[in-house]
């Protein structure tokens, strides 16, 4: 019998929160201690997690606009509602990095500051900071995955044609998307000298909307592909293995996103389990959940909010180590700020784009 679809899944809620934390977390030791916490050999399997991400919006964005949807879909509406989730904390954290800007010029730091463009600042207010537009990619550097999912945004309309064409074959247009990436990571090798795992706002519209394409292919297979508690589970620690394995090693990104779609696929089919087993993933409690939905706060405040505390404390003249008990000190302060940030500016911004009292997807 084929089981009830969800309108949501809480354990891909608790999964962005923990991509969300691991980059924070990862960024923080890479920008302020490179050569100590931020070398360790855990941290190369980092590169999986924003992969991880594209695969899971391509996931959940099928399920919202495709299979759960009884309308048509409508593309202007569409849009609106992705510029609403994003642009609102772009902005803000923009601000913020522009106000350490002009402070560091007033205080006569400016050559620190001199790599920060005028050209960069508009690239990533007009969401192109990853089509390779020069010095675009010092203003919130972590920005560029915005910018390649929203080039993903653009492509959306061709991903919804394509599932809809491969709805009876979801494991050809998983095969497909797979390939579709490892051809685009294969001519970033040959043309460029250089893998898709290190395009970010060099090009990285292609990494990220390819990746989210594979998403979206997850999604059809989700369909029809009913999984019980146990195969979930096999799926999901499979999916981890590909995905962590595949970025540690520097393998293909194609590799990185089919083990993020095993992954997200699983998570998916054990949130539909769970009543029948009893038994959920951890990332569907409570507490993930609203975690969750902080996620997009986190990682796009992330870099703002921890050099504002760096230059803060550099100015004190108590320069802050890098260290067990500093990283959860600056871990929960961010976690606040994120907080501070969703609740008084994400969601009332969002709404008021929408310009409907909608739940965000």
């Amino acid at each position: 019998m084929t089981q009830s679809r969800p309108e949501t899944f809480d354990s891909l809620t608790g999964l962005r929160f923990l991509l969300s934390i691991w980059i924070a977390v990862f960024h923080l030791g890479d920008m302020y201690d490179h050569a100590g916490f931020g070398s360790w050999p855990i941290m190369k399997a980092g590169v999986a997690r924003v992969d991880i991400f594209f695969v899971l919006s391509g996931f959940v964005l099928t399920h919202i606009y495709w299979a759960r949807s009884k309308a048509k879909f409508h593309f202007p509406t569409f849009l609106r509602a992705r510029i609403a989730r994003l642009y609102p904390l772009h902005l803000l954290a923009l601000a913020i990095l522009f106000g350490l800007v002009l402070a560091a010029h007033l205080v006569g730091k400016g050559d620190e500051a001199r790599n920060f463009t005028g050209l960069g600042l508009i690239a990533n207010i007009l969401l192109v900071q990853a089509w390779g537009v020069p010095g675009a990619g010092v203003w919130n550097f972590p920005g560029w995955t915005i910018s390649a999912e929203f080039f993903g945004y653009l492509l959306f309309p061709a991903f919804l044609a394509c599932a809809s064409a491969f709805r009876s074959r979801p494991i050809m247009l998983l095969t497909l998307a797979v390939a579709l990436v490892l051809l685009i990571d294969l001519g970033f090798r040959a043309l460029l000298g250089r893998t898709m795992t290190q395009s970010t706002a060099d090009l990285g519209i292609l990494r990220g909307a390819s990746v989210m394409f594979v998403g979206v292919a997850a999604r059809v297979l989700y369909e029809t592909w009913n999984l019980n508690a146990r195969d979930a589970f096999r799926t999901v620690l499979l999916g981890a293995l590909i995905a962590v394995a595949s970025a540690f090693f520097a393998l293909t990104t194609g590799l990185v996103a089919l083990g993020g779609a095993l992954l997200v696929l699983g998570l998916a089919a054990r949130d539909v389990t769970k009543p029948e087993s009893g038994v959920g993933t951890g990332l569907d409690a409570p507490l993930m959940v609203k975690l969750g939905g902080w996620s997009y706060a986190i990682f796009i405040l992330h870099v703002p909010v921890f050099m504002a505390f760096q230059n803060l404390a550099g100015v004190l003249g108590m320069p802050i180590p890098i260290n067990p008990v500093t990283i959860l000190v600056m871990t929960g302060i961010l976690m606040l700020v994120a907080a501070c940030a969703h609740y008084l500016i994400e969601e009332p911004a969002r709404l008021w784009i929408r310009g409907a009292n909608r739940r965000a997807e």
